[in-house]
Formats: structure tokens, C-alpha cells, sequence
């Protein structure tokens, strides 16, 4: 960033590659949330603790906090967190290559919606 508020292309780029590890990061804690919760379907909230996929993901979900952080010191809020709407898509798609959900087509209609969204805020 200048002194004017500004930021450089090459600055802009290194920014949204970190927003978009930090969404496929957020996304990977996500799923792997889900999937403690489906290898363990009857255990109570406190027992999932035990789980390796929930130790798993607290990890991957903190890497994502941690990127985010990073992401932050190189791009103003009001470009960067708009960008994180690209976890909505990238979730439903997983979910329902990973563990078979059925994605109705309104769903991916609002899918949509927020990727064009997000097409129109990245090119601000």
C-alpha cells in the first residue's frame, strides 16, 4: 500500500492468493468438521474431542486464521473479506463430492450468485 491508500499490483495479487488459501483452508477445516461428525454420528459434543478429524481441523481452520492475518497486512478489509464469500461455493461443492449431499438447484443458483459477486468485488 502507498501513501495515498493505494495498492500495488504485485501487492493486490500476493493478497488475493493469500485470501484464496485462506479460503481453501477455511473450507478444508470445514469439511473435516463434517467428517468427524460422520465417522463419530452418536457421540456427544464434548467426545468429538477425541477425534483426530476434529484435532485436523482445528488445525487447518487456525492455518486459515492465521493466513488471514497475513492477508491483512497487505490489503485494505473492505477488498479482502468480500472474498471470503468464495468458501460458501467451494463448501457446498465439497460437500457434496465428499459425502454425497444433494446441492438443489436453487442452492446452486445462490452458488452462483455469490461467485459473480465475488467476480464483480475482485476486479474493485
Amino acid at each position: 500500500m502507498n501513501s495515498t491508500g493505494a495498492v500495488r499490483p504485485a501487492a493486490r495479487h500476493a493478497a488475493l492468493a493469500g485470501v484464496l488459501l485462506s479460503v481453501g483452508l477455511n473450507a478444508g477445516g470445514q469439511v473435516l468438521f463434517k467428517a468427524a461428525r460422520l465417522a463419530h454420528p452418536d457421540a456427544s459434543l464434548p467426545m468429538l474431542f477425541l477425534y483426530p478429524q476434529t484435532w485436523l481441523g482445528f488445525l487447518v481452520y487456525g492455518l486459515s486464521a492465521v493466513c488471514w492475518l497475513w492477508v491483512l497486512t497487505r490489503a485494505q478489509l473492505s477488498f479482502a473479506y468480500p472474498l471470503l464469500a468464495l468458501t460458501f461455493p467451494l463448501v457446498v461443492i465439497l460437500s457434496s463430492l465428499l459425502f454425497a449431499e444433494v446441492v438443489t438447484p436453487l442452492r446452486w443458483a445462490g452458488v452462483l450468485v455469490i461467485v459473480v459477486g465475488v467476480s464483480l468485488l475482485a476486479r474493485t
